[in-house]
């Protein structure tokens, strides 16, 4: 057990805690999970470039079937290792943004809801793995309901922290909660009004975006 006097001493001998040690280890692992995941993304999305695949008349989607790519299968397992990895990201952020910053009544709510909205996108992402086009089921709903709670729970989780972080006082991420706040919502409402293939990509990419500035800068905290 670590008492309060052995973590004075920690700190004036200029040594973090085993606990505080542990959760720097934990957060660069779950850091590089991270990036390891957009970066197997943005290979696969190269790579079929090559196959005639094309951000401009395809969608995400599109990676995942065999009808546009001949290798469905690695978008399907990225899927799978990014909504799996993303899963403890979650409650990492959350633990580090509470023990960083004061949070008010509202933005520690905030943030609950945040959290519990990235994990149903986590398992949402999970299973577009497994019901991507090619076993999109009747009328491709399996797929089409799943898209839905993936990027719903992405974008809303998104929200939710973003209103947590511009909330919190002394928050130095208040420029990336601005983003949270504005870039993804207003991507998806256009999407919605404009669906086109090419502003999917920019919701995706920006919420990729935030995931990766967020995470981050809360694991050098």
């Amino acid at each position: 057990m670590i008492t309060k006097q052995k973590v004075n001493a920690y700190k004036l001998i200029g040594l973090e805690t085993p606990s505080n040690s542990f959760l720097t280890l934990l957060g660069r692992v779950l850091f590089y999970c991270g990036a390891s995941y957009i970066l197997l993304l943005i290979l696969n999305v190269v790579l079929s470039l090559f196959f005639g695949f094309s951000l401009t008349t395809n969608y995400i989607s599109d990676l995942g079937s065999k009808i546009f790519i001949p290798f469905p299968y690695i978008h399907n397992l990225i899927c799978v290792f990014g909504g799996v990895v993303s899963l403890p990201i979650n409650f990492y952020v959350k633990k580090k943004l509470r023990i960083t910053y004061k949070s008010s009544r509202y933005s520690a709510l905030f943030l609950e809801f945040g959290v519990a909205l990235g994990v149903i996108g986590n398992i949402g992402y999970v299973f577009l793995g497994v019901f991507s086009l090619d076993r999109a089921g009747p009328g491709g709903i399996y797929h089409g309901i799943i898209s839905f709670i993936s990027f719903g729970g992405y974008i809303f989780s998104i929200f939710f922290i973003s209103l947590n972080i511009v909330l919190s006082h002394k928050c130095k991420l208040k420029h990336l909660g601005l983003f949270g706040i504005v870039v993804p919502l207003n991507l998806l409402v256009l999407y919605c009004i404009i669906s086109i293939p090419l502003i999917e990509w920019f919701l995706l990419s920006s919420i990729l975006a935030f995931l990766l500035m967020l995470n981050f800068y809360v694991f050098k905290l």
